[in-house]
């Protein structure tokens, strides 16, 4: 019996000595060290970073008050890289409608722009085969081209984008500004925005060259 527990702690002996003699040789404490602080990194970066938020009491045209959030943006520059600190609006704008054709303007007549539509890019307005050869009027008399200091939103605006990012983009008052593209096959984007808080609406028809 006693030599039976002698061949035990030996063996027990030896099994340390092999065990120590890998951690040493291999490094293999190093290793699991390693394998689990790259685990408990990993885990904090999957966690969600608490958003910096901020908000301000504004009013409306009519003196209303309401509450606006911001979020700080993280890592924010300006033109000569140096950090600074910059807050964004939480909210989105609504979108009432947001339409996209492809076709060709037809005529310009009281400050209405007919367009005939060859096919639909995005929209709701038509489908298929009905939407080909369809017509739209666009009355710009139901624009607004007024800057209201009290509305958090633009003005409505009236377009012309002939694809150069450098000055290409020409702004109109009237539907005559774009007399110069009757008969061009062009891409039209009509929408309409709606403020999150306010409810101030913001439209507006760009035309592009195809």
């Amino acid at each position: 019996m006693r030599k039976k527990r002698i061949i035990i702690s030996i063996v027990v002996v030896i099994c340390v000595l092999v065990g120590v003699f890998f951690v040493m040789r291999f490094g293999v404490l190093g290793r699991i060290y390693d394998a689990i602080r790259c685990y408990v990194v990993q885990s904090q970066s999957d966690e969600e970073v608490e958003e910096e938020l901020m908000y301000e009491n504004e009013h409306d045209k009519d003196g209303n008050e309401y509450i606006v959030e911001y979020r700080k943006v993280t890592g924010a520059v300006d033109e000569e890289g140096n950090e600074v600190e910059m807050w964004e609006d939480t909210s989105e704008p609504i979108t009432i409608y947001n339409n996209i054709y492809k076709g060709t303007l037809d005529k310009i007549e009281g400050n209405k722009i007919y367009f005939t539509v060859d096919r639909i890019v995005k929209g709701e307005n038509f489908d298929g085969e009905d939407a080909k050869g369809h017509q739209i009027i666009f009355d710009i008399d139901t624009y607004d081209f007024e800057e209201d200091p009290h509305s958090r939103y633009w003005p409505d605006s009236l377009s012309f984008h002939n694809g150069d990012i450098w000055g290409g983009d020409e702004r109109f008052h009237s539907a005559d500004g774009l007399e110069f593209l009757v008969g061009e096959y062009l891409r039209v984007q009509d929408s309409m925005f709606e403020d999150y808080y306010t409810r101030d609406r913001y439209k507006g028809l760009d035309f592009y060259l195809k």
